[in-house]
C-alpha cells in the first residue's frame, strides 16, 4: 500500500496488524481522488481511518489537515507511524474514539469526510444528520462499503453525484447541497 500522488506519492505505508480492518487498495483510491479532480484543500475528515490511508493521501494532496478517527488501538499506532514515516504529525489529528461521539464534540466544520467502516456496518442517517452540521457548504462526503450495500441517493442534505464499484466495494460521493 502506498500514496498515489501528490508531495509523497509512491511512499509506502504500513498496513493495520488486526483482521478487523480492510485496507483499501491504491487503484480504489486513485480512482476516489481522481473523482474529487486530485487535489485536497482544507479541514478533512478520515472516519473508521484504519491505517489512515484516505487521510495520508488528503495530506499528500494539500488538505490545511486531517483529523483521524478510529475507535481501534492497533488503527491509532498505525496511523501515528505513517505519520511520522512522512513527517507529517503537525497536519494531523489522532483520535482514538467512536465516529458519533467524535461528531457530537466538533465545533467546526470539514471540507471533505471520507467514511470507511467495517462492512457489517449499516447506512447510518444519524452520521449524515451529525456531518450536515460539522460540514462546510460545498463538502464533499466519500462512503466506501461493500458492493452490496445501496446507498440513498440523498441522505441529510446531501445528494450522491457519484457511485461506481470495484471489486467487492462501492464508492459513493455524496456533496453538500446548499
Amino acid at each position: 500500500m502506498r500514496i498515489i500522488g501528490g508531495k509523497h506519492k509512491s511512499r509506502l505505508l504500513k498496513r493495520v496488524d488486526s483482521n478487523l480492518t480492510r485496507e483499501t487498495a491504491d487503484m480504489v483510491r486513485q480512482a476516489v481522488f481522481n473523482m474529487l479532480e486530485q487535489s485536497v484543500h482544507g479541514n478533512v475528515l478520515d472516519l473508521y481511518a484504519g491505517s489512515g490511508s484516505y487521510g495520508l493521501e488528503a495530506i499528500s494532496r494539500g488538505a490545511d489537515i486531517v483529523y483521524f478517527i478510529d475507535y481501534q488501538k492497533k488503527a491509532i499506532q498505525t496511523i501515528i507511524a505513517n505519520l511520522t514515516s512522512l513527517r507529517e504529525t503537525e497536519k494531523a489529528k489522532v483520535i482514538q474514539k467512536d465516529a458519533i461521539s467524535f461528531l457530537n464534540g466538533v465545533d467546526f466544520e470539514f471540507d471533505y469526510v471520507f467514511i470507511d467502516p467495517p462492512y457489517d456496518f449499516r447506512f447510518d442517517e444519524q452520521l449524515f444528520s451529525l456531518l450536515k452540521t460539522k460540514t462546510s457548504n460545498d463538502a464533499y462526503i466519500v462512503y466506501e462499503s461493500k458492493k452490496s450495500l445501496q446507498l440513498p441517493n440523498e441522505a441529510e442534505g446531501f445528494l450522491k453525484i457519484k457511485d461506481k464499484t470495484y471489486g467487492i466495494k462501492r464508492i459513493s460521493i455524496y456533496q453538500k447541497v446548499k
